[in-house]
């Protein structure tokens, strides 16, 4: 059970995190007036990666990874099996890009960027509705969307701005005005993440309310000994968020780019921990009422 519940923390904020990063990224390159075909020649293989990692780990909550092609035939009625193709086509697609990018660097793709960008938003959407279930009334609630979304902005922002600050150095290839204008990019969906995680507490906290057969509410699990881990998770969540806005902004105006790949990583390290301790404190919640 305890490996079950670690591929599916694994799985979610991986794949969220992939989309993420397509999702600045390719906004990055569009309000960036020159190329930045070497700047950000690591976020398409490293998306690609990423996602085929988090498909790896998708098989370790299936009882028989090997039949796991045959669940895809319920995708009529199943949002499992929705999430299995949305996800396996969300692949498909940065692959693509990915080789398209590789072959000629400053490609445009727009066809193929925007299939992509679209499939991964639908991905987190369908990711969303197979927790959202009316018996387990601690997830099925608007709240459980805002929290995947928010950690798909988050996470992606900081994991691009890391890729980016390595390579920006490194390239020499963008003026001020284009870093300025990428690193708002990654700072503006990184706030904007955060502000759909702090929407969902209240919601969060209304869900949490409801009670099973038996008497027992999420309060009672989460009061019972996670009160510490839920503030932790939305300590080290804002904490890192504010340290990858205020340490970027601070070094796009002095124009010292060199020090973005560390307040990045440490931003990251920060925010993940709260996301894989936010995600193991959601299925521990798990409570389900009736049959």
């Amino acid at each position: 059970m305890l490996f079950n519940e670690w591929s599916l923390v694994v799985f979610t904020i991986l794949v969220q995190t992939a989309i993420g990063m397509l999702l600045v990224s390719e906004v990055a390159r569009i309000i960036s007036p020159s190329s930045v075909s070497k700047s950000f020649s690591w976020q398409l293989p490293t998306i690609s990666l990423v996602t085929g990692a988090s498909l790896l780990f998708s098989m370790g909550h299936l009882g028989t990874p090997m039949h796991s092609v045959y669940t895809i035939l319920n995708a009529g009625s199943s949002w499992l099996s929705r999430e299995i193709l949305a996800t396996g086509g969300f692949f498909v697609s940065v692959v693509a890009l990915t080789v398209i990018r590789m072959k000629a660097p400053d490609a445009k793709a727009t066809g193929v960027s925007v299939a992509a960008s679209i499939l991964g938003l639908v991905t987190v959407f369908v990711m969303s509705r197979v927790y959202m279930l009316q018996t387990v009334p601690v997830w099925d609630s608007i709240s459980t969307m805002l929290g995947f979304y928010g950690t798909m902005l988050i996470l992606g922002s900081i994991a691009g701005g890391v890729l980016f600050g390595i390579q920006a150095n490194k390239s020499n290839e963008l003026e001020k005005g284009d870093h300025i204008r990428i690193a708002g990019a990654f700072i503006v969906a990184a706030i904007l993440g955060l502000g759909l995680k702090f929407i969902g507490i209240p919601l969060d906290m209304i869900s949490l309310d409801a009670t099973n057969n038996l008497g027992v509410s999420g309060i009672d699990i989460l009061t019972s000994g996670g009160t510490f881990l839920f503030v932790a998770c939305v300590a080290l969540t804002f904490l890192g968020t504010a340290v990858f806005a205020w340490g970027v902004y601070k070094i796009i105006a002095s124009n010292e780019m060199s020090a973005m790949t560390n307040v990045s990583l440490c931003a990251f390290g920060l925010v993940l921990a709260g996301e894989i301790v936010g995600r193991l404190m959601f299925y521990g919640t798990y409570l389900r009422i009736g049959l």
